[in-house]
């Protein structure tokens, strides 16, 4: 597996540069310090996925524009158990992991995400964005929290969903939970994503 967290930082800085943004534009648009920015962009400061999706938001690409460097040449992306690309380096803090799956190709119409969820996650952060998103339960369970309804499922379950509702999950039981998880959002892929709080 690939690890995207030792560079992100540094892509983040690249793109904000590129932009023309200054370290104080995007504290504003993202609601973030810009000491905790610049610590980021120095990866001196581990961001949870949801603070990854704000900075991207702010900065209006994909996500994992962020964390790779996708040609506008492939069609095709094969991505192997070996070749994917880890998003957050400390998932235990945050209550999950994320795994680009397709990361090789740019300005796609989804983002695909494998997301382990650990047990015992203290995280509560909702999600809210444009478009619509499936969740499929690989193994384990989840519990699933939609706007003000909760579900427990498990595996085998498919949930589709109209995105623009607050939505997270989050593991039951003593066992990880993995989910893959598909993006499709008006723009580029994954680029409209933002966390309710946190």
């Amino acid at each position: 597996m690939n690890q995207a967290g030792a560079q992100v930082g540094n892509k983040i800085r690249q793109v904000r540069q590129a932009r023309g943004i200054t370290l104080q534009t995007l504290a504003r648009r993202t609601g973030l310090t810009t000491g905790y920015l610049s610590k980021i962009e120095r990866d001196l400061a581990n961001p949870p996925i949801a603070t990854i999706s704000r900075i991207a938001t702010a900065l209006g690409v994909g996500i994992t524009e962020l964390i790779d460097e996708p040609s506008a040449e492939n069609k095709l992306s094969i991505v192997t158990p070996s070749q994917r690309m880890a998003i957050t380096r400390d998932g235990e803090a945050f209550g999950y992991y994320y795994e680009s799956l397709a990361y090789a190709l740019r300005n796609k119409l989804m983002e695909v995400f494998l997301i382990t969820l650990v047990p015992h996650a203290e995280d509560d952060t909702f999600f809210s964005h444009e478009g619509e998103e499936m969740m499929f339960v690989l193994e384990g369970e989840m519990e699933f929290f939609y706007g003000e309804e909760r579900h427990l499922v498990g595996e085998g379950t498919c949930l589709y969903f109209d995105s623009s509702v607050s939505h997270r999950g989050q593991c039951v039981g003593e066992r990880e939970a993995k989910v893959l998880v598909v993006i499709a959002s008006p723009g580029p892929a994954g680029g409209r994503t933002k966390p309710i709080d946190n």
